[in-house]
């Protein structure tokens, strides 16, 4: 493990209902957040070759949120979190995207362990994926559905 990387990433499959882990290592190569989220989607939803890569909504299609290495750190900057998927909001033509959001969420993930989470598949009803350090699950969102922020 390199310095900066917690060393796992979160991998929630929400039509199995599985949580699992991937090992940061085989993607520090990638260098941080878009790097390690595109090869992800590659390896995960591309290399595959059982999808048309059209559908953002399709099950198939696989969302990273990924930290960088800094995140944690308290460097300037460095707390942001990088959103990796093909988006249903590309109109004419859904392609592969990135985006990145701020907040605290990239240096709460890290301080509990994680480097990232990525979300494959598609729930039967509303749910949340709750982690609190190594304990992850995926909740019933039935109470939340609805309410604003």
């Amino acid at each position: 493990m390199t310095y900066g990387y917690a060393g796992k990433i979160l991998r929630v499959n929400l039509t199995t209902k599985t949580i699992g882990t991937i090992d940061t290592a085989k993607y520090e190569q990638f260098g941080g957040g878009v790097g390690i989220g595109a090869a992800i989607f590659w390896d995960l939803a591309v290399a595959p070759g059982e999808w048309d890569l059209q559908d953002g909504l399709d099950p198939r299609n696989v969302i990273a949120l990924m930290t960088g290495p800094l995140a944690g750190t308290g460097v300037p900057g460095a707390g942001r979190t990088s959103v990796c998927a093909v988006s249903p909001e590309a109109f004419p033509v859904n392609w592969f995207g990135r985006s990145n959001f701020g907040g605290r969420f990239s240096n709460a993930l890290k301080s509990a362990g994680w480097d990232g989470v990525v979300i494959e598949g598609k729930a039967e009803k509303p749910v949340w994926i709750n982690v609190v350090n190594d304990k992850v699950s995926i909740e019933d969102a039935k109470e939340l559905w609805g309410i604003n922020t």
